[in-house]
C-alpha cells in the first residue's frame, strides 16, 4: 500500500474547501454506498459527543480519510461491521496497554510513527486535539472522547489500508 502523504491530505483538504453543500452531499452518498458499516459506526459514535463542533470534526476527518484513500486510485473493499468491531476491540486493548499510566506524548508519537499510515493518523490526532481558533488550543472533545476517536480513526485507517486495492 502506498503512503498517504501530507501533500495528499492537503490536496484533499483543498478540494473539500472548494465543495459546496451539494458536492459534500454527493460525496457522502458515495461513502455511504461504498463503506456503509464504517460510515455508520463512526457517525453513530459521534452522536454521543458533547460538543456539536466535535461531531463536525469527526465528519471532516472521516471525509479526509476516505477521500485520501480514493486519491490513491485504488479501490477499497467494503469493511463489515463485524470486521470493524473486532479490529476496534483489538486496537482498544492495545492502546490501553500503551497508555495504562495515562497519556504520554512520547508514547503517542511512537504509536503514530509505527502506524501503516502515520501522516493520516497524525492529521486525525491534530484535528481532534486542537481547535481552529488560534487564541485557544482547546479541543472540541473531552479527553475520553478524544481517546475514543483516535482509536476509531486508527481502526478505520488500518482497515482501509489493509483492504486498499481489493474491490469485491
Amino acid at each position: 500500500m502506498r503512503q498517504i502523504t501530507d501533500e495528499t491530505i492537503d490536496l484533499v483538504n483543498d478540494r473539500i474547501q472548494q465543495m459546496d453543500e451539494d458536492g459534500i452531499g454527493k460525496v457522502w452518498d458515495e461513502f455511504a454506498r461504498e463503506q456503509p458499516a464504517l460510515v455508520g459506526y463512526v457517525l453513530g459514535e459521534s452522536r454521543e459527543l458533547q460538543v456539536p463542533d466535535a461531531r463536525e470534526d469527526v465528519a471532516y476527518v472521516l471525509t479526509v480519510i476516505l477521500l485520501s484513500f480514493r486519491e490513491l486510485g485504488e479501490g477499497v473493499a467494503p469493511i463489515s461491521e463485524k470486521e470493524f468491531e473486532a479490529a476496534f476491540n483489538k486496537e482498544f486493548d492495545e492502546m490501553e496497554k500503551v497508555f495504562h499510566d495515562g497519556f504520554d506524548e512520547t508514547n503517542a508519537m511512537a504509536v503514530i510513527d509505527s502506524f501503516c499510515q502515520p501522516q493520516l493518523l497524525q492529521f486525525a490526532a491534530a484535528t481532534i486535539y486542537s481547535d481552529d481558533d488560534e487564541e485557544e488550543e482547546e479541543s472540541n472533545f473531552t479527553e475520553e472522547e478524544a481517546g475514543l476517536f483516535i482509536i476509531i480513526f486508527k481502526t478505520a485507517i488500518g482497515l482501509l489500508d489493509k483492504k486498499a486495492g481489493r474491490i469485491i
